[in-house]
């Protein structure tokens, strides 16, 4: 992988990085449930306010559903097992705190954000890592591993619980939430689009952690992964001869860019997003080509074909 350019300003401008992870499922479950008003009351100015509203004490209705969550057994049995396996998140901040400042080399300016710890239930609707403002927010309950009885019990697809892995969740920090930071307003219109922004947000990731495996950024399973390394010619010729790249078509991007156990126009042994795949590849290539570019500069690159013309990608049989 080419390693974007950095400046002497950003070689040196690297401040300190001290990241502050504060668990609020634990500070939910630590409330008395028979005065849950004045708790949420004690802690408002501790957390965001997407977590705890100023007044929400005060809405007979919030108090009532809050209630019970924190008193539903089957929330109370995942909140048990989440502790169980996360007693302590100083791993997950020694990993951040590298993470960022590796960040920091490529976004000198940039803010470190809070990072706080929830659990929504498995809300398959909310994504595993968001971020808000300047604020981190990891789902614990969506880390807790592919053989976790309660993903088999609220219906998860194997191929979604395969990803439930704490080895995925520093990684996802930067491209499920920090990326967002770099990438443009607009939204992408046709298929390469999808994979040009896809294959930024991996490549952005990959950039943040030199260390990690190709196979462990995307989310492949071994299998996976060398599959689409040895189809990457036909599957790239594939899309070429099917006018796939410029299709505005939704049922094609889907089929590219979304989470499925496989790419469909690929058969079942391919794995899924192999537009996501083919995207960085096609990023990986541009940007060994132009090592004078900054991660910021391609990050804000909107222009598609552009990044696809200058990238000389060429796959080989």
């Amino acid at each position: 992988m080419a390693t974007p350019t950095l400046t002497k300003t950003q070689e040196t401008k690297v401040k300190e990085v001290k990241v502050n992870i504060k668990r609020y499922e634990q500070a939910l479950f630590a409330l008395d449930a028979n005065k849950l008003a004045e708790g949420m009351e004690s802690l408002y100015g501790q957390y965001p306010d997407n977590l705890v509203s100023n007044g929400c004490w005060n809405n007979p209705q919030m108090i009532a559903a809050l209630k019970g969550y924190l008193t539903d057994p089957t929330i109370r049995d995942l909140y048990k097992e989440v502790q169980k396996q996360y007693p302590s998140t100083d791993d997950l901040n020694r990993e951040l705190t590298a993470a960022f400042k590796q960040y920091l080399k490529h976004f000198p300016d940039a803010a470190i954000p809070n990072v706080y710890t929830l659990i929504p239930g498995m809300d398959f609707s909310t994504p595993s890592v968001f971020g808000y403002e300047d604020n981190l927010f990891i789902c614990l309950d969506m880390y807790l591993g592919k053989d976790c009885k309660y993903y088999a019990l609220a219906g998860m697809p194997k191929f979604i619980a395969a990803r439930c892995d704490r080895k995925y969740m520093a990684t996802d920090c930067f491209s499920q939430g920090i990326c967002y930071r770099h990438l443009p307003d607009k939204t992408p219109v046709s298929a390469l689009d999808n994979m040009i922004e896809a294959g930024k947000k991996l490549f952005f990731t990959q950039t943040i952690f030199p260390e990690k495996a190709e196979k462990d950024i995307i989310k492949y399973s071994e299998e996976h992964y060398q599959w689409a390394k040895k189809h990457e010619a036909a599957v790239w010729q594939y899309l070429i001869e099917k006018n796939m790249l410029y299709s505005k078509d939704e049922d094609v991007i889907r089929r590219l860019i979304d989470e499925t156990p496989f790419t469909r126009d690929f058969g079942n042994d391919s794995p899924g997003r192999m537009g996501c795949y083919m995207g960085w590849r096609i990023v990986q290539s541009y940007m060994q080509n132009h090592s004078e570019t900054t991660l910021a500069e391609l990050m804000a690159n909107t222009k598609s074909q552009e990044i696809l013309t200058n990238s000389g990608y060429k796959p080989k049989f």
